[in-house]
């Protein structure tokens, strides 16, 4: 009986020695797909920020004339996008129609919220405010999901304490 004990024993260490490998192959594989996903964020919000500044000298290589023709189509008006973030939905939408845009693919973020903004409200907005747009384009909304607020810090928070800004 001490002599199977004995056998089972080595065999369990050695499966929990196999198992802290894998386990350790797959921790290096997770942090090297974090580090890829945070690269490819940042290129991707380079791209996207060049092709805002791209855009908007094209609009502005009209010669201000608030035209822009496209091929194939007649003239457009061209609007400014107006600044939405932390209107709830509903009154960001009918700020974007009254400018002669329209609330295009509306996206939920759930997770922390920023002081004062509710869920509801949108988070962000593609194109940023301030873009030349032809009337009737669609504006990407990031709506404010349901999740956690985040509290505000001042000098006397316990928080304070935490932060690099105490």
């Amino acid at each position: 009986m001490k002599v199977k004990l004995e056998q089972r024993l080595i065999e369990l260490r050695e499966e929990y020695e196999s198992g802290q490998k894998i386990l350790g192959d797959i921790e290096l594989k997770l942090a090297e797909l974090e580090n890829r996903k945070t690269s490819l964020s940042e290129t991707l919000l380079r791209i996207s920020g060049a092709i805002d500044l791209l855009e908007e000298v094209l609009v502005e290589g009209q010669g201000g004339q608030g035209l822009q023709i496209k091929a194939g189509s007649s003239p457009s008006i061209i609007v400014e996008v107006p600044n939405v973030v932390r209107q709830p939905l509903e009154k960001a939408r009918k700020t974007l129609e009254e400018a002669g845009l329209t609330a295009g693919e509306i996206v939920e973020q759930k997770g922390v919220l920023p002081v004062g903004v509710m869920a509801g409200d949108i988070l962000r907005q593609e194109p940023k405010p301030g873009t030349k747009l032809p009337a009737g384009s669609a504006v990407k909304l990031v709506v404010a999901a349901k999740g956690k607020y985040m509290p505000p810090i001042d000098k006397r928070s316990a928080c304070n304490s935490l932060s690099d800004n105490g």
